[in-house]
């Protein structure tokens, strides 16, 4: 399964799966240290630039939570199932 980074809002009307770990980036230092792994991609790919989809199944997915023009804002009308880091909150 791939990784993702949301940049923008994205409606999910179901459930949210993230398989490996939900990233809540706090800096942009640490966003920037995090995409050089590489292997993520913009979540508008895989929802074919629709931003309501009914579901959600990734790996890993970051969230980019400081104030920028590319802040993710991820709501659900169901449960999210996931592992939680934040990083980037000591910058």
């Amino acid at each position: 399964m791939v990784n993702y980074i949301l940049t923008g809002n994205l409606n999910v009307n179901g459930n949210v799966v993230v398989t490996g770990t939900l990233y809540d980036i706090r800096s942009l230092d640490t966003l920037v240290k995090k995409l050089e792994e590489g292997g993520y991609k913009n979540m508008m790919e895989l929802t074919n630039n629709e931003r309501t989809i009914d579901q959600l199944e990734v790996n890993d997915l970051i969230l980019v939570n400081f104030d920028c023009s590319i802040k993710s804002v991820l709501n659900v009308n169901g449960t999210i199932s996931s592992n939680i880091e934040i990083l980037g909150i000591d910058a």
